[in-house]
């Protein structure tokens, strides 16, 4: 039976406000500038991928792809983070997983798409170096890497991706992937006895091309490996036996913004939408959670929560992306793709409460859910994340949750890559600070320029050209905590947005309206004007 979450988004003000604070909450305590490991001059680009750490948690591990390099970071005192270096690997490295202190790295070496290669490296964190004469050769382009709980074995999702540009970016094109396990004796690869287990075969869609993104083994020594291009999902024994497997299915979607226009507007909807997960985690021997980030045709903007048989326990349908509304993290400018696009799912045990952490790359947060229930699961809090979070790592002996940031804008003048820790404290959220949640209609904001005191102890807030096709007055009540949007008043005229709107600036006119200063620029044909509204 398929249960969907549709009524969850009510939970974060809630948990939020003063009088119903959660006892325990998640908040940031430090952010790392993954360029401050690099040494001599730095690259032109940083990345922080994935993310894990050492037995006793005191040292973090990630991977930076651009770089070719996999870094550290002391967390002795995890709010002063320190820098360790980077080391380089001779490729690509896309995962990582650690036992105790050393760690297990999946190195990408292909020369192109048709002739994928890897190798799984074994790094020693209390030396920083890689361990000489233990590299395994995959045979294909590896992706991800889970450890088995027990320290037996690694085992390795081989994509051996798709070239977008070439069958108009369809999969089918070979080789196909599989998915490899190799043994450990005494923490060391016994790279001879690695394991190939096939999968083609298994997936409605192209069956001949199973493309494995993500794994994650349970206590058993169960092996939950994604197809994402495939939209579908295969357990495998830890002998490489395919246990079961299923297609994963497809969401339709209510309340949601498909056009890109400049514009908030959460009026329409999609059907059949393909879910396509991307990371994948055990919760407990039964039952796993997908992040559906989608890529070739899918992406259903939420999570889920499977039987290992196959069965939907649980869908976010909208309520995850429309709780990101809320808070002012919607990314308008992916609306025609896939929304928050929901791409990392972690899971830990904090005292008794078991909790998945579902990282939005687009939406730039992370949603902390209790699952209790698997069936009904809570939205506690959401997080703010770096910019592009891809990996999370749970710390729940030191209460700590660890995100790695992808995303370098120093292009830009931006923020370079950085790594974020989140402490769960006996303290109230400090995020977010306004939401407009609890509000009748679903109402998306951001960009907010202006802002002036209205008479009645409210406060009223305009925003600026990035959504020109939707310039609106919010009113905040500033007395609840978080402070909140009750209403949203599009400016029209003529019954449409002003060519050129822009408003930097609001106040009120005595009476019932509000005087606006648009900020113009001549070469955009934004004229400077005074609107009275």
């Amino acid at each position: 039976m398929t249960r969907t979450g549709l009524c969850l988004t009510s939970v974060l003000a809630l948990a939020a406000s003063g009088a119903m604070a959660q006892e325990m909450n998640f908040n940031r305590i430090a952010s790392f500038d993954v360029s401050e490991n690099a040494e001599g001059e730095l690259a032109e680009e940083t990345s922080a991928e994935i993310i894990a750490a050492s037995g006793d948690g005191m040292t973090l591990i990630y991977t930076n792809s651009p770089n070719g390099t996999v870094g550290m970071i002391g967390i002795e005192d995890p709010a002063a983070p320190e820098a360790m270096g980077e080391v380089g690997l001779d490729g690509e490295p896309t995962a990582v997983a650690v036992l105790e202190t050393t760690a297990f790295v999946g190195v990408n070496t292909s020369q192109s798409f048709t002739e994928p290669s890897g190798y799984l490296a074994t790094f020693d964190m209390s030396a920083g170096a890689k361990v000489e004469g233990a590299d395994c050769d995959l045979g294909g382009q590896p992706d991800s890497v889970a450890l088995a709980p027990d320290g037996s074995f690694v085992a390795v999702a081989i994509e051996n991706e798709r070239d977008e540009e070439a069958r108009d970016g369809r999969v089918g094109q070979m080789p196909a992937g599989f998915l490899a396990i190799v043994p450990l004796a005494d923490g060391v690869p016994e790279c001879d006895a690695l394991t190939r287990v096939e999968l083609t075969g298994l997936a409605e869609i192209a069956p001949e091309d199973p493309e494995p993104e993500f794994v994650d083994v349970n206590a058993s020594g169960e092996i939950v490996v994604t197809l994402q291009e495939n939209n579908h999902i295969a357990v495998i024994s830890s002998g490489g036996e395919v246990l079961d497997h299923f297609s994963v299915g497809a969401v339709s979607l209510e309340q949601i913004d498909a056009t890109e226009d400049d514009a908030l507007s959460f009026t329409e909807s999609l059907a059949d939408v393909p879910r396509e997960p991307d990371a994948v985690k055990w919760i407990d021997e039964d039952h796993f959670a997908t992040a559906n980030e989608g890529d070739m045709d899918g992406g259903s903007r939420g999570w889920t929560i499977f039987s290992q048989d196959g069965d939907v326990i649980y869908d976010s349908g909208s309520s995850f992306e429309h709780a990101l509304v809320e808070i002012g993290h919607y990314p308008e400018g992916r609306s025609e793709n896939k929304g928050v696009e929901p791409e990392s799912v972690e899971f830990a045990t904090f005292g008794d409460t078991p909790l998945v952490f579902i990282g939005s790359e687009r939406g730039s947060a992370v949603g902390v859910y209790d699952v209790s229930d698997p069936a009904a699961p809570e939205l506690l809090q959401l997080l703010p994340s770096g910019i592009g979070p891809e990996g999370y790592v749970g710390l729940p002996d030191r209460n700590l949750l660890v995100s790695a940031n992808e995303t370098d804008l120093s292009a830009d003048g931006g923020a370079r890559a950085h790594v974020m820790i989140f402490e769960r404290q006996e303290a109230e959220a400090a995020y977010p600070m306004l939401t407009s949640a609890g509000s009748d209609t679903l109402i998306g904001w951001g960009a907010l320029s202006g802002l002036v005191a209205g008479g009645d102890g409210m406060l009223h807030a305009v925003n600026d050209s990035y959504y020109a096709g939707s310039p609106m007055i919010f009113t905040i009540d500033p007395a609840e905590t978080p402070a909140r949007i009750t209403a949203a008043v599009p400016v029209t005229q003529d019954g449409a947005p002003p060519a050129g709107i822009d408003m930097e600036g609001i106040a009120t006119d005595g009476e019932d309206g509000f005087w606006i200063a648009n900020e113009g620029h001549a070469e955009n044909d934004r004229p400077q004007v005074l609107f009275h509204v």
